[in-house]
């Protein structure tokens, strides 16, 4: 596999430009077209600096060039006040953009290109991110335009790959007038990525339904359960006729839904949701779940011949049921089951694919809990940055995955995203260059390692949930605050304004205040704090508890 280069050390230029050109010498495709566009909107928002067409201060040539590597990029510096921009295609040139856009520097006084120059090229060939569309979460609440622009946002870090889901359980059928409007959310999302250069696929349980199922074509309970599998009460069991029935009808209906835009990827879950414990079906994941995948998949390829198949192994033998050796033996029998393996944990990696090696030789995806990992709600109390949470749980497979899929319930584990697409293209940046690259790329170069310092510290005081709201350092938590607080002069009104600002600076202000308090809900400063949050989730109108801040009367 290719590796990133870096042939000059990332410095920041700070000879502010008031006006850039961006020449694309020709290149006219529309992903190329929409890049140029969205690398514009984003340094005329954050700076004074314009883009215009005739001669400027600074020029930003795009070209073509083969022999760099797939979807790799070259940026050199020919002659001062010019900078180019190669790369081998067309997603190339994208993250080339997208490199430039974040090694750069935005001012009072303008646009200051950053000084890295060198060749990069990605590691693993998918490099994804899960939004999961539910819960009235942000990807199901916010105003399309904002989730466009943020599809956009994780193009520039290099995803090449975006899997969705619909939710079934939520809805009574495909006509239910609210699964129409998130069919249409989904859609439209994913025809958005397509446009910005990434794959769009969806992500599945295998036999999970709409809520109106029939009760008697409901799956068994399983032989045993460690609780951790999860059930709504909408998985059908695939062995029984009539409910083997019901799912191909399903499916059927649901890829007719995605016939445009078209799916890329196409990844199956088995358990949380999904799974059946009747004993034609069990164990789930060595003979119902993909079993029934592949029929599934059939049906897919013969819509989107190119279509690429995920199988989850989420969950697999919690507690043992031989799910991991049975899925072996299957692939063994039939290769052409799936093109991917997906698999991780809640916590450590399953030993499974690391010690015997993994079912099939397929190549091996891993699923990051970035959202929900030891907090409860969820993004409630802002920004969940886990830099060294994430590091160790790399350090189990670097060398083993070639890409994965990071689970997504919002836009509080931003951090988090961008952690795990640098681990996808170069598996030595470590998780706190990271940090400090966000810090310089969203808020400013002066503040990196005042904020790379505050989130370290609320990873350590971030394990926390409903009843116990605070148990981290109080005063770590106050000094978290006060280094935020001091790193805010050095900000542009535009970075201290920023979504991305706020929730970090929110979770500071939360944790400092709830440390004051002994974790108790109480103030007005706290009630504005988490109002806010709301306000950026969208998170008005949520269907459940999980995806919200706290409410003020909600005492632990």
């Amino acid at each position: 596999m290719a590796i990133a280069i870096l042939l000059a050390a990332a410095t920041f230029c700070r000879a502010e430009v008031k006006e850039v050109r961006i020449l694309t010498n020709g290149i006219g495709s529309a992903l190329v077209r929409d890049a140029v566009a969205a690398f514009a909107a984003r340094i005329e928002r954050r700076c004074p600096a314009r883009i215009v067409a005739g001669k400027a201060e600074l020029t930003v040539r795009l070209r073509r060039e083969p022999g760099i590597g797939p979807e790799g990029f070259f940026i050199r510096e020919p002659k001062p006040g010019e900078i180019e921009i190669a790369g081998q295609d067309d997603r190339g040139l994208l993250y080339g953009l997208g490199k430039l856009l974040h090694s750069s520097s935005f001012t009072a006084q303008g646009f200051a290109p950053g000084s890295w120059r060198g060749k990069s090229v990605p590691v693993s060939p998918v490099r994804g991110i899960y939004l999961a569309c539910h819960f009235g979460n942000f990807y199901e609440a916010a105003p399309l335009e904002e989730i466009q622009t943020y599809v956009e946002d994780l193009a520039f870090w290099g995803i090449n790959s975006l899997v969705l889901s619909f939710p079934p359980w939520q809805y009574d059928s495909f006509e239910d007038p609210r699964a129409r409007e998130n069919l249409e959310r989904i859609r439209l999302i994913l025809k958005r990525a397509r446009r910005a250069g990434i794959g769009a696929g969806l992500m599945q349980a295998t036999n999970q339904v709409f809520r109106t199922a029939p009760r008697e074509l409901l799956n068994a309970p399983y032989p045993d359960d460690w609780k951790r599998r999860g059930n709504l009460g909408t998985n059908v069991c695939p062995s029984k006729p009539a409910g083997h029935a019901y799912l191909m009808k399903f499916w059927s209906r649901l890829l007719q839904e995605f016939q445009d835009p078209g799916l890329d990827f196409l990844a199956f879950w088995p358990y949380d949701e999904g799974g059946c414990g009747c004993p034609d079906c069990w164990p789930w994941g060595a003979r119902g779940h993909p079993l029934f995948m592949r029929e599934v998949s059939r049906m897919a390829r013969q819509r989107w011949p190119s279509c690429r198949f995920i199988l989850s192994t989420w969950m697999y033998d919690s507690p043992p049921a031989g799910e991991w050796e049975g899925l072996t033996r299957l692939l063994q029998e039939d290769p052409g089951l799936t093109d991917y393996l997906m698999a991780d944990a809640h916590e450590d990696f399953p030993r499974y694919p690391l010690e015997r090696g993994v079912p099939g030789r397929k190549p091996l995806l891993n699923f990051p809990e970035i959202s929900m990992w030891g907090m409860s709600p969820w993004g409630g109390f802002g920004a969940n940055p886990l830099p060294g949470h994430l590091q160790e749980l790399w350090n189990q497979v670097a060398t083993r995955v070639s890409g994965g899929f990071p689970y997504s319930e919002g836009i509080y584990e931003d951090l988090n995203k961008v952690i795990c697409s640098q681990f996808y293209w170069d598996p030595r940046q470590s998780a706190l260059e990271t940090v400090s690259a966000y810090a310089a790329a969203y808020f400013s170069p002066e503040v990196s390692r005042a904020v790379a310092r505050a989130v370290a510290i609320m990873e350590k005081n971030h394990r926390r949930s409903r009843r116990e709201r605070f148990a981290g350092d109080a005063a770590e938590a106050q000094l978290a605050l006060q280094v935020l607080k001091d790193s805010e002069s050095s900000l542009t009104p535009q970075a201290r304004e920023s979504w991305r600002w706020r929730i970090l600076f929110l979770r500071a202000q939360i944790d400092s205040l709830l440390a004051r308090s002994h974790g108790r809900m109480e103030g007005e400063e706290l009630r504005r704090a988490f109002a806010e949050l709301v306000r950026i989730y969208h998170a008005e109108y949520v269907h459940t508890n999980k995806v919200a801040p706290p409410p003020m009367e909600d005492h632990p």
